[in-house]
């Protein structure tokens, strides 16, 4: 096979990139501060509600729904589908208040900001729709797919498309302000692109050829680039949305491991080499992910030392985890939603709906949401 720029989906590289982390274990048994280290909680879910969103596809032997529902600070819930379209869903009944349709399949999550809702498709669409009635304010184009969620801020709205060119346009107007390209490599890559985030008056964003960069907002000139990993390695994307903690930037290379940078020059703090890496989130002194081997792990931030690591169940390839009180919900692409102690990862409970899940659950004070890949909405409870 020649070589070239081809996009693959993260969940899907298990058997051709499976770097085995062993069997769980605890590695820290101290607890730190901020962790619950004494609750043993058991769960299960009880399901509130139901509403089939793009669930009519009966010809896809293998439907993905890559939306995530997105919580307003007032209640009510937005998501967009695969089928191309955006709701509006009441949180206490799953009622859609407003469906609006872009025309392309919808496989980022949205954002909500200022009373409006940014929207990302397919077809390398960016939508401004209004909160309450989903009308269209603005439409802009990309020259390819948008695949990673908008970042708004400092008055302008940054997103990537999956040729790796970072789009800044105007938030008022949607005007391009500017654009960021860097060369894509000549080998394979992830599928989709990286996922800008806006700080301050600097936009942090990864590219497939490795590099984490800082731009100032307002005029897309570069203040530092930083390279995690080799920059001839295959798969070396650096894809996830940084993670911003005070002075310093949480980065994933899917190749080669998790990064800590100095926010202010990119210089490299520390580095942990854990292949595969799907999602990363931060939770107390813990940084939380999991791995497409198979594996749910804490790594301390400070240091990136391993706290704990637990291989998932029957073989399942976790893809994405959430919190919610003293448990993390761990999505898989096939199977169930697991719900694991955020302590050591061990399982409590799971949930299978029958078709699995890309994106993990968002929580309220009352309830989960979650979209399954069937195009099914859920809103539940957790029983303890």
């Amino acid at each position: 096979m020649t070589k070239g720029t081809v996009k693959v989906g993260r969940a899907w590289l298990v058997a051709a990139l499976v770097s085995f982390m062993g069997s769980g274990c605890a590695m820290r048994p101290a607890q730190p501060a901020g962790i619950d280290a004494v609750a043993q909680p058991t769960a299960r879910v009880k399901v509130e509600w139901r509403v089939p969103l793009s669930s009519d596809r009966p010809w896809e032997s293998n439907p993905r729904e890559f939306g995530k529902p997105v919580l307003a600070p007032g209640g009510d819930l937005v998501v967009g589908a695969s089928d191309g379209y955006v709701y509006r869903v009441r949180t206490d009944s799953g009622e859609v208040v407003w469906s609006k349709e872009i025309g392309g399949a919808i496989d980022a999550p949205v954002t909500l900001a200022d009373g409006f809702v940014y929207v990302a498709s397919a077809r390398g669409s960016l939508h401004k729709l209004s909160w309450e009635r989903g009308e269209e304010v603005w439409r802009a184009d990309a020259r390819s797919a948008f695949e990673a969620q908008p970042a708004v801020g400092q008055g302008v709205v940054a997103v990537t498309d999956s040729a790796d060119v970072l789009y800044v346009f105007d938030e008022v107007s949607g005007e391009l302000v500017w654009d960021y390209q860097r060369r894509q490599p000549d080998f394979f890559t992830i599928k989709g692109g990286g996922a800008p985030v806006i700080s301050g008056d600097r936009i942090y964003c990864g590219f497939a050829d490795g590099y984490l960069v800082s731009l100032f907002a307002d005029s897309g000139e570069l203040e530092w680039s930083a390279n995690l990993g080799d920059a001839s390695q295959e798969f070396g994307d650096v894809d996830l949305p940084v993670i911003e903690d005070g002075e310093f930037l949480y980065a994933v290379s899917y190749a080669g491991g998790i990064y800590a940078v100095e926010k202010s020059s990119g210089a490299l703090m520390w580095h942990q080499d854990i292949e595969s890496v799907a999602d990363l989130i931060m939770q107390g002194p813990w940084l939380l992910g999991v791995s497409a081997t198979g594996h749910v792990f804490a790594i301390a931030k400070s240091d990136g030392e391993p706290v704990w690591r637990f291989r998932m169940p029957d073989e399942q390839s976790p893809v994405a985890l959430s919190t919610t009180g003293p448990l993390l919900s761990v999505a898989t692409a096939s199977g169930p939603l697991y719900l694991v102690r955020t302590r050591d990862g061990r399982p409590v409970t799971r949930w299978n709906p029958s078709s699995g899940f890309q994106r993990a659950p968002v929580y309220d004070s009352v309830r989960g949401y979650t979209l399954s890949n069937r195009g099914y909405l859920y809103g539940y409870r957790l029983a303890y």
